[in-house]
């Protein structure tokens, strides 16, 4: 049962029952909170063609367990299921959630007659990838939808759509369970030397897993850990430097390691995280919040800078957005 091996979607499922189903839905979360697992039990609950939940056994779960249901289609940023591919006389690098004519291709297999459920439902993945456009012709679907017919959208950016949008559209949003109901979670799953502690606190239950797996659960210590001796001035510029630069891990993600580090500073000091034991520096240094703030805001921005200019220099970079701690921790 999904609710057993993701307890927090819990509310999301009782809230939205096949009897009262919305024709379009817009499933909204942080990454990491099975929003893909969520999208894909509604719309094998929709098309079972035996119970309110799905059955396994009837010819159309059977169908959507083998990926090959003909009332089901998907979009997602870089792909489309095989029923959309089948049918579009687009080439197939243009049908994804991105593209206007994936979004019209799309529509254009909602509006067909179902073959084998009482239903047709289309799910867009990766919704935050959209662009005007595409919400555009995604908003015309939206207007469009009749009886029978499901849309699903599914975000990792809360409040992105248009207004247009969620006004055709009912809203699921997927909340981030605290800390004790992760740490409960992660010790269900087996890993039991493992918590929240080892983790930064806007960290996601799937996004835990995944470091886990991947033997990456250091990552956020030694870089929390490191900066944090920075600010107390118990390394210098040099030495942070270093440590940086010699990190196996893009520069991209260096920038957010230290995005997310201002951020978890900042949460702690008004109060929507608790106080974390790798960060010292806000109880030893006089912190400035509106410099903290700005420092954050400029960071995000040489972040999307990077990808526009991907040759910016990691060095100057580095030591640019170091000396500006001097100013924020005093």
């Amino acid at each position: 049962m999904i609710i057993d091996k993701y307890p927090w979607l819990e509310d999301c499922i009782n809230q939205n029952s096949i009897n009262n189903f919305p024709p379009a839905s817009v499933i909204e979360g942080e990454v990491g909170l099975a929003k893909l697992q969520l999208a894909l039990y509604f719309a094998k609950q929709l098309l079972c063609l035996k119970s309110s939940k799905p059955c396994s056994g009837c010819n159309s779960c059977s169908y959507f367990e083998a990926q090959s249901h003909p009332d089901y289609c998907y979009l997602t940023s870089n792909s489309a299921s095989n029923n959309i591919l089948a049918s579009s006389s687009t080439k197939k690098e243009k049908l994804n959630t991105t593209s206007v004519h994936g979004i019209r291709s799309f529509n254009q297999f909602m509006s067909r007659t179902n073959s084998v459920s009482l239903k047709r439902v289309g799910i867009i993945f990766d919704g935050e990838k959209m662009n005007l456009h595409s919400q555009n012709a995604l908003l015309k679907i939206l207007e469009e939808s009749s009886k029978n017919k499901f849309i699903i959208i599914v975000s990792s950016k809360r409040k992105f759509f248009l207004p247009t949008i969620y006004s055709r559209a009912s809203l699921i949003s997927i909340k981030n369970p605290n800390s004790s109901q992760i740490d409960t979670w992660i010790k269900d799953q087996g890993y039991i030397d493992y918590s929240t502690l080892n983790f930064s606190p806007d960290t996601t239950p799937l996004n835990i897993e995944n470091l886990i797996n991947e033997n990456r659960v250091d990552y956020y210590q030694n870089i929390t850990s490191k900066l944090n001796l920075f600010c107390i001035n118990e390394i210098d510029i040099i030495d942070l430097i270093k440590f940086f630069k010699d990190l196996n891990i893009s520069y991209e993600l260096k920038i957010n390691s230290i995005i997310t580090y201002l951020k978890i500073c900042l949460g702690i000091l008004t109060k929507f995280y608790n106080e974390h034991p790798l960060i010292t520096s806000i109880k030893k240094k006089d912190v400035d919040i509106e410099l903290l703030n700005d420092l954050v805001e400029e960071l995000v921005n040489y972040k999307v800078s990077l990808n526009e200019v991907p040759t910016l220099n990691e060095q100057i970079g580095l030591n640019y957005f170091f000396s500006q701690f001097k100013c924020v921790f005093k």
